[in-house]
């Protein structure tokens, strides 16, 4: 943000980080008036990174055009009025492409990445132009059409034309098209939004938001909160819950910790919870590390911590997700006292690194069958099903794994089961209740991204080493908070594990390869092979992420269940339960939240042996009730207090035969030639010959054309509500 003498100039930039963050643009209107005020930071390592890693994707993008012949105009970037006058220059050169094209109209002005060609006729000539922006993400972003619609408006003014789409060219390689007529309306209203703060500034504060990460006024922000003991100080709490604490008249850390009357709208358990972590770290500005074990809950907390077995591992993955698609550049495992590494560089060294950590984990368990393997937090379990399905490699062993329960994620037990005295709960602030103490230059999983991108640029071993010596004490760190969480959790039995189910495993694999051998063995092009093994794969790989949400689901607490719209957390039962027929029904109430559970839909209840499901029949959001129905056999779900969890996935088994049959068929006589029509996009075969569509009305072209298909495909495109005749085949 910048004065034109008194007139203010906002920027694409201005305006995206405005609608993230209202506080950071009254730091930077202040600024950029002189003000007195906080100086801005110097911006993060991880933050150099992406502009320089956004400068190298827009580098290459332009490379790929002017390798393709196209005609290209640079616009030296330099004072911003120049460069405009320049832009209109070129654009009326017609060049195929300009690059940095600038812009500066009334309040706004700024450079766009690329303006394209298009042959539409404008003020230019017998052509226009469109925008093009390059970004790193892997798809667009609603801040995207922020920047694209301005710099559209603005190149509008120029043509005299407005451009119907504008493109983002994403890191993954992928180009997408936006039709502007669906976002003009909010980006402009965005942009009058903005004027007006401008013109106008209320007061702001720092609140927590997804950009504090990567922006320049973080140091600031951090030092207010901790200088006014804001309530966003207080581990884990979300910002829903400090409005309704201010609302209260709970302003401060120390103001939480003191309270003890309740707050409208914050469940009393939930509400407990924040006062027993805002004491712990009130008590902490002038003391030792303290925790404190949360009251037991069935299926959380320490009864998700396994009894200490022989063989057990303690694993962490490094990923960089500035290689184009991700990279999971490193495995550590830590076991018997040693480490064990599994590198990848690339896309292939990757599968071979998946391949190699689960040959490590079939000997152990093979060796150890009570084993497990510990984690904190869900990154490698998110990275491990994400590997699985990108290579096709040990999708079933994992499924194996997790459902045998053999992963510990320990950051689960700790939430559930105790509160420490520590800002936050990584790993790392962990640390002072079991000793250990870090060394090296790589310090943070961040640190070790940066490290890693050094490295790719210089090659230095010396990097490398660094960041496994990093890897490697974060695998010790996890034995080390294992064996602390051992040492306090409550005396009782230890949690059963779940059954082996190495011969489904088995199964599945030994039918996918030999669905891969029996299509390798019949002949087929290599991509229709490809393409059926993937079809014959689908419907259970398509599933598995609906059941990964249950899952995931199952092991959150009522406070996250309340912020997480797939769920409804926190109720609490109204009375006994009836019966019905042969189902039981109970009535709840809950708490004040967002959901897409609803009246008619079925949802998860988690059981002591696992979950069933139950239906919603009636919901009140006004009052917070509803009434949850469940089989006679499932009644023990219906207890005095608990969540919904996602409805579990549909059930697709005789569609899935009916894919196999067709991949049968394709393997052998290929009979069904409707079906080798669609594979192989083959056009319509209609007895008689001739055109599909006729003179006259299209409609009775069709109905006409569907009467004359011969064992063939007719598609047809349309969107729904339109009246498509469905094509179909005949003899």
């Amino acid at each position: 943000m910048r004065f034109l003498g008194t007139r203010p100039l906002l920027s694409a930039t201005d305006l995206m980080r405005f609608t993230g963050c209202a506080h950071s643009s009254r730091l930077d209107l202040a600024r950029a008036r002189g003000e007195d005020g906080p100086e801005p930071g110097a911006g993060s390592a991880d933050a150099a990174l992406l502009q320089a890693k956004g400068d190298a994707h827009e580098a290459a993008h332009l490379a790929k055009i002017k390798a393709r012949g196209a005609q290209v105009i640079e616009i030296a970037r330099g004072d911003l009025q120049a460069d405009a006058d320049a832009t209109r220059a070129a654009l009326a050169q017609g060049a195929d492409v300009v690059f940095q094209g600038a812009f500066l109209s009334g309040r706004w002005g700024g450079w766009s990445d690329f303006l394209e060609r298009v042959e539409r006729p404008s003020a230019l000539g017998a052509f226009s132009y469109e925008v093009a922006d390059t970004k790193l993400k892997g798809s667009a972003q609603p801040k995207h059409v922020l920047q694209l619609v301005l710099y559209s408006d603005l190149l509008a003014e120029v043509q005299g034309l407005a451009p119907d789409f504008a493109h983002v060219e994403l890191g993954t390689g992928e180009r997408v098209t936006l039709r502007l007529d669906e976002y003009r309306h909010y980006a402009r209203a965005a942009r009058a939004r903005l004027e007006a703060f401008v013109a106008d500034p209320p007061p702001t504060r720092p609140i927590p938001c997804a950009d504090c990460a990567l922006c320049r006024w973080s140091d600031h922000c951090a030092g207010v909160w901790q200088a006014e003991d804001s309530l966003f100080n207080v581990a884990n709490i979300t910002r829903t819950q400090v409005k309704k604490l201010e609302a209260a008249g709970i302003a401060t850390l120390a103001d939480l910790a003191a309270s003890e009357a309740p707050v409208r709208g914050i469940a009393p358990g939930t509400l407990e919870k924040l006062r027993g972590q805002a004491r712990l770290q009130h008590a902490r500005k002038t003391g030792a590390p303290a925790y404190a074990l949360r009251t037991p809950e069935a299926g959380r907390g320490f009864d998700l911590l396994p009894e200490p077995q022989p063989g057990d591992m303690f694993y962490d993955i490094e990923g960089d997700p500035h290689v184009e698609g991700g990279l999971e550049y490193l495995h550590g495992v830590w076991l018997d006292g040693g480490f064990r590494s599994f590198w990848a560089h690339d896309r292939a060294a990757e599968g071979q690194a998946l391949t190699d950590l689960f040959a490590l984990f079939r000997d152990r368990l093979a060796a150890y069958p009570n084993a497990r393997i510990y984690h904190y937090a869900a990154y490698e379990i998110t990275a491990l099903r994400r590997l699985c399905a990108q290579h096709g490699i040990g999708e079933a062993f994992l499924d194996r794994l997790l459902r045998e329960g053999r992963f510990v994620d320990l950051y689960a037990v700790v939430r559930g089961g105790l509160i420490a005295s520590e800002p936050n709960y990584s790993i790392k602030s962990l640390e002072v209740f079991y000793g250990l103490e870090r060394g090296g230059e790589v310090k943070t999983a961040g640190g070790s991204v940066v490290a890693y991108e050094r490295w790719r640029e210089t090659g230095e071993q010396a990097i490398l080493d660094e960041i496994e010596d990093y890897n490697r004490v974060d695998c010790l760190s996890t034995e080390m908070l294992r064996d602390w969480l051992v040492s306090i959790r409550p005396v009782g039995p230890w949690p059963q594990p779940g059954q082996p189910a190495a011969e489904k495993e088995a199964d599945a694999d030994a039918e996918a390869e030999a669905l891969r051998a029996a299509l390798a063995a019949s002949g087929l092009p290599p991509d229709r092979q490809a393409k059926l093994f993937d079809l014959g794969q689908f419907h259970a790989r398509e599933a598995k992420p609906a059941w990964w949400s249950v899952f995931d689901s199952l092991t959150k607490e009522d406070e996250a269940l309340i912020e997480d719209l797939d769920a409804l957390g926190g109720l609490e039962a109204l009375g006994a339960a009836e019966p019905i027929k042969r189902s039981m029904q109970r009535r709840y109430r809950f708490p004040p939240q967002e959901t897409r559970l609803r009246e008619g839909k079925k949802a998860t209840v988690a059981v002591s042996d696992g979950m069933v499901s139950a239906e919603i029949t009636e919901m009140d959001r006004r009052r917070g009730t509803l009434s949850l129905k469940i089989g006679a056999k499932g009644a023990e779900a219906l207890r005095d207090r608990l969540s919904l969890h996602p409805d579990k996935p549909i059930g697709t088994k005789v569609i899935a035969a009916a894919l196999r049959d067709v991949i049968a068929d394709q393997i052998g006589p290929r009979q069904h030639r409707a079906v080798e029509d669609l594979l192989s996009r083959a056009a319509p075969r209609l007895t008689g010959g001739g055109p599909i569509l006729g003179p006259g009305d299209p409609v009775a072209s069709i109905g006409a054309a569907i009467a004359r298909m011969d064992h063939t495909v007719l598609p047809i495109q349309g969107p729904p509500g339109t009246g498509k005749i469905p094509g179909n085949c005949r003899r």
